[in-house]
């Protein structure tokens, strides 16, 4: 009795917003806009996102304009979740928001390293909110990535990254990211630990597969991008997927080519995601991948963590459909900066 009274108010508001996600004819006419302004318009007036594009004028949306109101709206939400638990569990919700404090950091160290200027970084920036456990204003004004892992002296992700500090280079930055999505999983799952079994269960599936998928694409992009050596590969592997044996996750990382790779996963659900070795279609499948495996959770309703877990991720993954309909737009010359 005690799970459904603490589950049933946050499980009754996703119900009610889930409901109210972009349908699939909506995705449609998004896709065959022809401009920024277009777009806009038809999440305005067609779309749950009406409202917190009530005030913008059209013809003034640009696409980092857009961008920075979607994600601000979804750390809003993000933020009123929080308020429905106590306890571990406001912890854990908390502490599933550096996902997204990460992918920022990524953001921050790589800007580092190739120069870009301190407005550029900042007009990538995503996820800076209260939040956040880490000064984005202070890392920001840094001169370099060394700097920059030294004041993160005193975070989660120091330990991590200061065997960095002599050696920043462009295979080195891949390993940053690894390290840093990393810390990510072994912070959620010490937190899982003081769950009860249910929802340490429940909350293992879920990061289980966000761990089998990063794992792949991290051996595909040392693969295919930064030649990294098997043994190498395999350091930055997380184990306890939900697919993957650690005898499985070594032949992945041994692969002779993306050939052999792709038949060691052929009998598993992430085949099709591989399919193709166009990586923004990797990307784009990987997506479709996550919504069809967190709307089946959603469906279940179950009185336990995974429907606030899963519908934090489908909502992101629904902001990054969009942001992806405006790259292709803008590659193909029909948005402005």
């Amino acid at each position: 009795m005690g799970s459904i009274v603490k589950f049933a108010a946050v499980n009754s508001k996703i119900k009610a917003i889930i409901g109210k996600s972009i349908s699939r004819e909506q995705y449609f006419k998004l896709q065959k806009c022809k401009d920024i302004k277009s777009i806009v318009k038809i999440l305005k007036d067609e779309t749950n996102y009406k409202k917190i594009l009530e005030h913008c004028i059209i013809e003034k949306v640009n696409r980092v304009n857009l961008e920075m109101i979607l994600h601000k709206n979804y750390i809003s939400i993000y933020s009123k979740f929080i308020n429905y638990f106590n306890g571990e569990y406001r912890k854990l919700i908390k502490i599933l928001f550096i996902r997204w404090e990460i992918e920022d950091l990524k953001v921050i160290i790589r800007g580092k390293y190739l120069g870009d200027s301190k407005r550029q970084i900042e007009n990538k920036i995503a996820f800076r909110s209260s939040l956040n456990t880490i000064n984005y204003d202070y890392l920001i004004a840094l001169k370099n990535v060394e700097d920059i892992i030294d004041a993160l002296k005193g975070s989660i992700y120091y330990n991590s990254l200061k065997i960095f500090i002599k050696d920043i280079g462009g295979k080195n930055l891949f390993r940053i990211e690894t390290e840093l999505d990393f810390v990510y999983f072994m912070s959620i799952r010490k937190k899982l630990n003081h769950l009860d079994n249910e929802n340490k269960e429940v909350g293992y599936r879920i990061t289980g597969m966000e761990a089998d998928l990063l794992n792949l694409g991290w051996i595909y992009r040392g693969k295919t991008f930064y030649k990294i050596p098997p043994e190498e590969l395999f350091n930055y592997i997380i184990y306890n997927g939900f697919k993957f044996s650690k005898r499985k996750l070594i032949k992945l990382c041994y692969a002779n080519d993306m050939v052999e790779f792709y038949n060691l996963i052929e009998k598993t659900p992430y085949a099709y995601i591989y399919e193709n070795d166009d990586l923004a279609c990797i990307e784009k499948r990987e997506r479709e991948f996550q919504k069809k495996y967190y709307k089946k959770i959603l469906r279940e309703n179950r009185n336990d963590i995974s429907m606030v877990m899963s519908y934090i991720m489908f909502y992101m993954i629904e902001v990054r459909d969009i942001i992806s309909i405006i790259e292709q737009k803008k590659y193909t010359g029909g948005i402005s900066k």
